[in-house]
């Protein structure tokens, strides 16, 4: 039998995620202009990962993914009206990567 889930544990899992407990502006609307964002950019970063089929980065968390983002090691390139992260071919989560990547370019 599934376990039932109670509403406020989503919540609970986006302000984990999005730093939302930092929020510290005395201005109302801006407190919610940045919890808009933050709860779009999370739900952009699951979409992202859910079109990928791949099975890891659907398990990862925001924080895993930013986390992978950040830490990877590249060469930011321009040329041709055109800018590309160039990233080394044998790298850690390289197949996921490739799905992310994938996910981006069509």
């Amino acid at each position: 039998m599934a376990k039932e889930r109670h509403p406020k544990d989503g919540l609970k899992k986006q302000k984990t995620n999005t730093a939302l407990a930092h929020i510290k502006t005395a201005d109302f609307w801006a407190n919610s202009a940045l919890f808009q964002t933050a709860i779009l950019a999370y739900n952009t970063l699951r979409w992202m990962a859910l079109c990928s089929r791949n099975k890891i980065l659907q398990r990862w968390e925001a924080t895993t993914i930013r986390t992978f983002l950040i830490r990877m090691a590249g060469k930011w390139t321009t040329g041709a009206r055109q800018q590309k992260l160039r990233v080394p071919k044998r790298m850690l989560y390289n197949a996921q990567w490739k799905a992310w990547v994938a996910v981006a370019e069509t």
